[in-house]
């Protein structure tokens, strides 16, 4: 174990104080930026159904932008309800034909109630969703790691070494930092190790970090592969047979052997030793006798609805879209570890250019809704500190600005600010997607956060 950390010490310099702050001086000389805009879900989208007994009711509150907006409804059968927007009716029973969909016009505040009252006799379901266009600033530039919790840190690095990644930055971060630790949920302070790895050294990395002590958390990574949330990270080789047969002999875990996608995507599942899924594509290229892994595709996150999430990433800049929808049985469903057909729909979202921003041209994420089988249990409650794969990180221009303008958007950041003493040094802040998987921004300040102390 000794061997592999010394092996990374030279990485170091720079980190120890600020965290994740490698590359800030070479981003900060782009000039480039993007602005999103997107018809953002407000609320829902909630499926009510008439069932005998009381009439069923609910009540809920969302943030919003003071403005337009639209109740959207989806009526299969329902033909008596009334709903409540701000304690105003909106749509009553003489709106209902128990068939179609049904628009309203709406006027929103920040802070906004809902109630929704479906009546009559038992069958139907009637679909709710709140929708707002709205525009932003928010200026993703580039993806710079997924975050990954491993339970045994130098055992992690020499899976990665397996793999053929590259020497990872160790240490990324100080051990202990009260500020960081508020930044990821935690009310006083934390212990930890941190590197960051990737296939060449440079971002998007694997920001892996190992919780120590009483700040050690066993959940573990998500079972399955239709979990909500982050299940996986996509690597393409170059020899993906070559790949499974050289990881095979040295104690892999793989789910099944190789198959091909009704897409014609040839892949294969594998896991690290805690079971956090990461996923194998092929693609042309030289090979050799070990891994030849070249590239991060994407990062997977799991979604409850596509909708709801495509439009979310949209707004931070995401708009290139590829459709990734798929259905198939027998080897496909099991490579995915399931015995029964499988079927999701799909979108891989990117940041526009080509390159991408900074030069990132793997900032994809891989959206998916899982139709078959059902999973909506959803991401795991914070703290950041739970085995597996847990967050995306993005790398913003100016932080305090990002925060304002997502307060502004009507999204509500998780902690504080995280590092960022000084003008110009990196901090980070959590947001929460549609599904509660934990975004995280990383960047400059433009303000000094008062509350930047490690002790």
């Amino acid at each position: 174990m000794n061997s592999i950390k010394d092996s990374r010490t030279g990485l170091a310099a720079g980190l120890k104080a600020t965290g994740s702050a490698l590359c800030l001086g070479i981003f900060a000389l782009v000039s480039t930026a993007s602005a999103g805009d997107a018809n953002l879900t407000r609320f829902g989208p909630k499926i009510y159904e008439r069932e005998r007994g009381a009439p069923t009711s609910d009540s809920a509150e969302f943030r919003a932008i003071g403005g337009p907006a639209e109740l959207v409804l989806q009526d299969d059968g329902i033909i008596n309800a009334r709903i409540k927007v701000n304690g105003v009716d909106v749509v009553g029973p003489e709106d209902f034909r128990g068939d179609g969909e049904i628009v309203v016009p709406l006027d929103l505040y920040p802070e906004n109630t809902i109630e929704v009252s479906v009546r009559g006799k038992p069958g139907g379901t009637l679909g709710v969703r709140v929708t707002q266009f709205t525009e932003s600033d928010v200026n993703v530039r580039a993806k710079m790691y997924f975050g990954l919790n491993t339970s045994d840190f130098f055992e992690q690095l020499a899976f990665y070494d397996t793999l053929g990644f590259a020497p990872d930055i160790y240490p990324a971060g100080p051990e202990q930092c009260k500020s960081f630790a508020q930044s990821l949920g935690f009310p006083d302070n934390y212990l930890i190790r941190v590197a960051l790895t990737s296939l060449d050294g440079a971002p998007p990395w694997i920001d892996t970090v190992g919780f120590r002590e009483e700040f050690y958390r066993d959940d573990p990574p998500y079972a399955n592969l239709n979990h909500i949330g982050m299940a996986y990270a996509t690597y393409a080789t170059t020899d993906l047979n070559g790949d499974y047969d050289y990881l095979v002999d040295q104690g892999i875990e793989f789910v099944s052997p190789p198959t091909t996608a009704p897409n014609g995507e040839r892949f294969v599942f594998l896991k690290d030793q805690d079971g956090t899924f990461f996923k194998l594509i092929e693609e042309s290229g030289n090979t050799t006798a070990g891994p030849d892994l070249v590239r991060l595709v994407n990062t997977n996150m799991n979604v409850a609805d596509l909708e709801r999430s495509r439009e979310f990433y949209r707004l931070l800049g995401f708009t290139q879209e590829e459709d990734g929808s798929q259905y198939g049985a027998g080897p496909f469903a099991e490579a995915h570890g399931f015995d029964d057909p499988i079927e999701f729909e799909g979108v891989d979202v990117s940041l526009p250019g080509d390159p991408a921003p900074l030069g990132d041209n793997e900032a994809t994420l891989q959206l998916r809704q899982w139709k078959t089988p059902f999973n909506f249990a959803p991401p795991y409650s914070p703290p950041v500190n739970h085995l597996g794969i847990d967050r995306i990180a993005f790398y913003v221009d100016d932080l305090n600005a990002t925060i304002e303008e997502m307060n502004r958007l009507g999204f509500e950041q998780a902690w504080p600010i995280g590092g960022g003493a000084t003008v110009g040094s990196v901090g980070i802040v959590f947001f929460f997607d549609p599904d509660g998987i934990k975004v995280e921004f990383w960047g400059p300040v433009s303000e000094p956060n008062p509350n930047s102390s490690c002790i």
